[in-house]
């Protein structure tokens, strides 16, 4: 099986009521790193499902998803491959931040799940210099409720590039935020992204976060979806980002 993300044939559908609430269907795609793709669409059009999907969170109705030429779903089964699961980083529309840690160790405990060969303080270290570099440094040890829902964003987006992982999975980073904090997250993640080897793909609504961080932009329309290569993409682009 050939290196990146490769997807054959899926289908989802909503809350497993199935044909009668189909998501997408039959989409295929082979993504390789380096690379930055974004994914639009419109309300209820299964973006976040599409994502939670090919990042290993929800398994798909039908179809496969390979990481580097590994099942990422055991077979006939619900169970990711952890080997596969490795590589993954996936940051939550909603953040899914342990409430009951400070902000530091909602860092240092996944990190030391997937890295258990480092000691506590430089576990310690690697958080903070990720929590200086997303602008939480004077908030380490607060909680996250104690933090605005941007610095929450950041938190998140910390958490999930501190386990540096080779496919990024990013769900709506800039939702539910002011126009002004919007960009600042969105310059703040382009900044941190570049000159990785990742491949990295984001969901979301904004149409100039968008634009900023393209031109790999598709769109979940129809139940598939439009990449830019296909023949419908740009009267697709145009309801979307003009």
């Amino acid at each position: 099986m050939p290196a990146g993300l490769v997807v054959k044939e899926l289908s989802q559908c909503q809350g497993g009521n199935w044909p009668s609430k189909i998501l997408f269907k039959n989409i295929s795609l082979n993504w390789t790193a380096p690379g930055l793709h974004i994914v639009m669409g419109g309300s209820g059009s299964g973006k976040s499902t599409f994502l939670k999907s090919i990042g290993g969170v929800w398994p798909p109705h039908t179809g496969t998803i390979s990481i580097d030429g590994i099942s990422l779903w055991k077979k006939n089964s619900p169970i990711q491959n952890p080997q596969a699961l490795s590589k993954l980083g996936f940051a939550f529309q909603n953040n899914a931040l342990f409430s009951s840690l400070r902000n530091i160790e909602n860092l240092t405990f996944p990190h030391s799940k997937r890295f258990p060969g480092f000691t506590s303080s430089e576990r310690s270290e690697l958080a903070m210099q990720w929590l200086e570099k997303v602008g939480l440094q004077q908030s380490a040890f607060s909680f996250p409720h104690e933090i605005s829902g941007g610095m929450q964003k950041r938190l998140a987006i910390a958490r999930t590039l501190l386990l540096e992982p080779e496919y990024i999975f990013l769900d709506d980073p800039t939702a539910g935020l002011d126009p002004i904090t919007s960009e600042s997250i969105g310059e703040m993640l382009s900044n941190l992204l570049k000159g990785k080897d990742s491949l990295v793909i984001i969901v979301t609504n904004d149409p100039e976060r968008a634009k900023a961080w393209g031109p790999n932009i598709h769109f979940l329309t129809n139940e598939t979806l439009i990449s830019p290569n296909s023949q419908q993409y740009d009267s697709i682009k145009e309801s979307f980002l003009d």
